[in-house]
């Protein structure tokens, strides 16, 4: 019998070559981005910013302006040192070119910088502040959250398996419990716990799949 190890081994080395060049043929044959995640992840927040919003009678230019440009300084998946004051800058300027009011400008830039940090203690001010930090963090929930991470941990953590995607989804759970708890819109708090027990129950599945060891 082989060893396990060496079969183990012997596999990965056979199929490291082909994973690597079928995801990069894939890129290189495609004039779109196999995944676009920072575009998916805005569209998300508009559109949860835009159902909070209107339940609660916010202001919607002010959210919508605010839910579009919140992470406009960094593009791409990562991070960005105060990303949250940076977007605020260049919302700032792009604003001005379509010739935005000055009193909204100002209160979208506010918005953007009051965005940053995955939980609250107490509910942001104005309003707004709280509908776009509500739906900026309800795409870290559910079915929503945990397929942008299966998707993203592919570009950031290489040749990651199923296992240990597994485990790392089941360590955020005590994380996604704090987030989901800083919800202060009533809308918001059943979104959060809806997303909240579907992130639960994905999380179970794989459990529940994994081959006993």
């Amino acid at each position: 019998m082989i060893p396990e190890d060496i079969l183990s081994h012997v596999v990965r080395e056979q199929t490291r070559i082909a994973a690597r060049e079928e995801w990069t043929s894939a890129q290189r044959d495609s004039q779109e981005p196999l995944f676009d995640y920072r575009y998916d992840h805005v569209c998300q927040v508009v559109e949860l910013a835009k159902r909070i919003g209107m339940s609660l009678e916010a202001d919607m230019e002010i959210i919508i302006l605010s839910a579009w440009l919140h992470d406009i300084a960094k593009p791409g998946l990562g991070g960005v040192k105060d990303h949250g004051i940076e977007s605020a800058k260049i919302a700032r300027t792009i604003m001005q070119s379509y010739g935005i009011r000055h009193e909204t400008i100002e209160k979208v830039t506010d918005v953007i910088v009051k965005h940053v940090g995955l939980t609250l203690e107490s509910p942001l001010e104005p309003l707004e502040a709280q509908v776009v930090w509500e739906a900026d963090k309800l795409t870290k929930l559910g079915v929503t959250g945990f397929v942008h991470y299966i998707i993203n941990g592919i570009r950031m953590r290489p040749g990651m398996l199923l296992d240990a995607i597994a485990r790392t989804i089941k360590d955020f759970l005590p994380l996604a419990e704090d987030i989901a708890r800083s919800m202060h819109t009533e809308p918001a708090r059943k979104m959060a716990d809806e997303r909240l027990n579907n992130l639960r129950a994905m999380s179970a599945m794989f459990e529940y799949e994994k081959p006993n060891e």
